[in-house]
């Protein structure tokens, strides 16, 4: 938004909280702000998303705005200079490409004098989105804090594409951000590059088709840190929704519109709306993925029938005798506890076994490590897939965990589906085709895993046209998961206010006495100690 000279921004003042109840002194203080950040990988639409969004709040009396990172980045690195594409000219993949390195170069800092910062345009955005609120709120904005006049505002930022950009956001908007995350078939979003960044003729070319791929792999995960990292972002979402349906530039047709109303109205919370079974499950599998004390990771999973009862729930940890896992019991366990966590010498068994492997490559090849920093090469042989081997874990993984308990509590894996938190590794995608498992639903994917690579025979990735395997289909479908993230499930779903009359028992959708899942404060916690603090004494 371009600046102009506006009246200077007043400072917050109320009336004195001690002539209020607490509840009333805490409404005048919210902000009636909320912050939602869109992530997808490239050709998933976040703009397009953004742009739902934002008629989606309009049309529930909040103004909304769309903070765009990359044209914040484009200002920047035109300040200084630096080449940019020209403004509204055709995209090209190369244009594409020039913009990745100006944003690379924020997040690294050197060119710029700054030291290296991962949340670099993140900072840039919350400059822009207190600039955006001056002038919404007609101040002129001088760097200092703009206190919100408690307009109901949605700043709707189109995209983040690193996870220290969804750390700062979190940490500073707190319960009033939440991350929205844009799924799509991998193939469809590769055709929507090439349709869009080429011309018709060039679509098929073998070497644009290898291009499109390279710019995808360096847009989700770039081997330097302040490369994007858009696969590690995403699966921050606290919401998920699908856009693997093509709609043209019509924004009322596209398959993520009812998903995206429904996200609005559980943000808003100006409706009744109740978990789905596929986000009950997950919010099942997240709670067993705390469950574990493995030193690499947490993974959690939950088994659902036909029914959508929860069959049973695992975590990947180590198996003790009898049955199950260490740490299973209605008493917190000290002694006789043998996870590697707790056991006398901590280590990771894993990690020592394959460094095993690689000290069996020095002894029968020394010219590994000659003239070299036996340490150094060591880290450089466990970057490759010796390091990813993950055969010498001592812990049962989370989806096998799940598989054991429902057959020990006596119920069939066959037909259920499996909601896990992380997709699962080809030892564990083996023994959910074996099981007679129907489907899987993930949130982080495991770049590692050979699933599909070594079961494409039986596991599938394409929903399209998909029989179940218990009705007769020949594979199992691998997909993520859409819907409320477990991380957003209690925030909009645990019952805050009334929804009937008392009385009459008609029904009467109230507002919460104490505030909405979404609410800041205009305030720090300090200034609020003395702003609410009663004082009696001296009454």
């Amino acid at each position: 938004m371009t600046s102009m000279p506006l009246p200077a921004a007043p400072k917050h003042t109320s009336r004195p909280a001690s002539t209020q109840a607490g509840q009333d002194a805490l409404k005048e203080l919210r902000t009636n702000e909320v912050f939602v950040a869109i992530v997808g990988p490239a050709g998933a639409g976040s703009g397009t998303a953004a742009k739902i969004l934002k008629t989606f709040f309009e049309e529930n009396d909040f103004e909304a705005e769309i903070i765009k990172a990359s044209s914040i980045i484009r200002r920047v690195a035109e300040s200084r200079g630096y080449l940019v594409p020209n403004d509204g000219e055709r995209k090209s993949l190369e244009n594409v490409q020039i913009m990745q390195d100006r944003g690379d170069e924020l997040r690294k800092g050197e060119l710029y004098g700054l030291p290296e910062d991962h949340s670099a345009i993140a900072r840039l955005v919350l400059k822009e989105i207190a600039e955006c609120r001056a002038q919404l709120q007609r101040q002129s904005f001088s760097g200092g804090p703009v206190i919100p006049d408690g307009t109901r505002r949605a700043y709707i930022i189109d995209s983040l594409r690193h996870p220290a950009e969804v750390a700062l956001f979190r940490e500073v908007y707190q319960e009033a951000f939440t991350l929205l995350g844009i799924v799509c078939d991998p193939a469809k979003r590769e055709k929507r590059i090439r349709e869009n960044l080429f011309d018709r003729a060039q679509w098929s070319d073998r070497d644009i088709q290898e291009k499109v791929r390279m710019f995808l792999t360096r847009d989700e995960n770039a081997p330097e840190k302040y490369g994007q990292h858009v696969s590690d972002t995403f699966y921050e979402a606290d919401f998920f929704v699908d856009n693997s349906q093509d709609a043209g530039d019509n924004l009322a047709l596209t398959g993520m519109n009812d998903q995206i109303r429904r996200f609005v109205s559980l943000i808003t919370q100006t409706k009744i709306v109740r978990p789905s079974i596929a986000e009950t499950a997950m919010h099942q599998a997240c709670s067993a993925q705390m469950r574990s004390a493995c030193l690499s990771r947490q993974v959690g999973a939950a088994l659902v029938d036909l029914h959508g009862n929860i069959v049973s729930t695992g975590t990947n940890d180590v198996p003790k005798a009898g049955g199950g896992l260490y740490g299973e019991s209605f008493t917190i366990q000290v002694d006789g506890d043998e996870r590697c966590a707790f056991r006398d010498t901590v280590y990771c068994s894993s990690n020592r076994e394959q460094n095993k492997i690689i000290d069996e490559l020095f002894e029968e090849f020394p010219q590994l490590i000659e003239g070299k920093e036996k340490a150094d090469v060591l880290k450089a042989i466990r970057s490759t897939r010796i390091g990813g081997l993950i055969e010498f874990s001592r812990a049962v993984h989370a989806e096998m965990d799940a598989i054991l308990s429902a057959s020990i509590s006596g119920t069939s894996p066959r037909a259920c589906r499996m909601y896990v938190t992380t997709y699962p590794c080809h030892y564990c995608a083996r023994h959910i085709v074996a099981s007679g498992i129907d489907e899987v639903q993930f949130i982080e994917p495991y770049p590692k895993s050979k699933a599909t690579e070594l079961h494409c025979d039986s596991i599938t990735t394409e929903s399209t046209e998909w029989t179940p395997p218990s009705t007769g289909g020949t594979h199992v479908l691998f997909r993520p998961f859409v819907g409320v993230a477990p991380n957003l499930y209690r925030r909009v779903f645990l019952k805050d206010r009334n929804y009937k009359d008392k009385i009459s028992g008609e029904f009467a959708f109230g507002a919460p006495q104490w505030g909405s899942p979404t609410d800041v404060y205009k305030i720090a916690y300090s200034s609020m100690e003395a702003e609410l603090g009663l004082e009696l004494e001296n009454v």
